[in-house]
């Protein structure tokens, strides 16, 4: 087991034992639940794939924030025919 710090930009730093086999720019996919954090190696995305990805957790934060509204399937299609 190895000990890491949160920098005051964001940044953890990997333990070299961890990192093994990994190559520079390696995307993750990072979850929290509680007092967890999971990274999760992602292969093959592009750099547009990362920003969607990115916006859409962006848009499910203002959502758990109270600040987007959600919709159920037929209350969606049904404002989607009055445009």
């Amino acid at each position: 087991m190895e000990i890491t710090k949160l920098s005051t930009k964001g940044q953890v730093v990997i333990p070299e034992i961890a990192r093994r086999n990994l190559e520079v720019g390696t995307a993750f996919i990072v979850v929290r639940k509680r007092d967890l954090i999971i990274l999760k190696e992602v292969e093959g995305l592009s750099d547009w794939e990362i920003k969607e990805m990115q916006e859409l957790d962006k848009i499910w934060k203002e959502i758990d924030m109270g600040k987007k509204v959600t919709k159920s399937r037929d209350e969606f299609f049904k404002e989607m025919d009055s445009w």
